[in-house]
């Protein structure tokens, strides 16, 4: 045991002392008493490390609350980022709006506009009618001077060529 700083003995006393306000300053912290728990136990574990470097009861004591402090905010950082990686791993599953997707769409409108611009012009109008326009096959019959099945042929004609070309893309 040295003269200066705490030794095995005077740590080991002063620790009873100070653990129900680091638990009390952890707990106000973090979600629950074991995380506080675990707080604290980190907080002796550096304490104990740097024992020889505490002067007296009240720098013990101050250092022990600013070390309590850092440890649960860095396990509240830490919690966060655990979340924010679930929360991305759940975005990839069951949300079309992450950024991977979005750049995917993005990618897949870009190609079927190229591939519509390079449609022959009867097959453009039709998909346009129909799909931009959102008129009905009797509308785009009535309009095109046709029947509604003639529409429609035509409409699954150019769909497969549309398709076709996508293919290949």
């Amino acid at each position: 045991m040295t003269t200066h700083g705490f030794g095995k003995s005077r740590f080991e006393r002063e620790c009873p002392k100070i653990r129900p306000y680091l638990i009390a300053a952890a707990s106000a912290m973090l979600p629950c008493t074991e995380d506080a728990e675990d707080a604290v136990q980190d907080t002796l574990l550096k304490l104990w490390a740097v024992r020889e470097r505490i002067a007296d009861a009240t720098h013990f004591r101050k250092l022990a609350v600013s070390i309590v402090r850092n440890v649960s905010l860095n396990m509240l950082r830490s919690m966060a980022i655990r979340r924010m990686d679930s929360l991305t791993d759940a975005m990839d599953i069951c949300c079309p709006e992450n950024p991977h997707s979005v750049i995917e769409q993005h990618e897949q409108t870009l190609r079927a506009r190229h591939v519509w611009q390079n449609l022959p012009q009867r097959h453009r109008i039709i998909i346009h009618m129909k799909e931009v326009e959102g008129l009905s096959t009797e509308e785009i019959a009535r309009l095109l001077g046709t029947t509604a099945v003639n529409v429609r042929a035509r409409l699954s004609r150019a769909r497969k060529e549309m398709l076709a070309r996508m293919g290949d893309f």
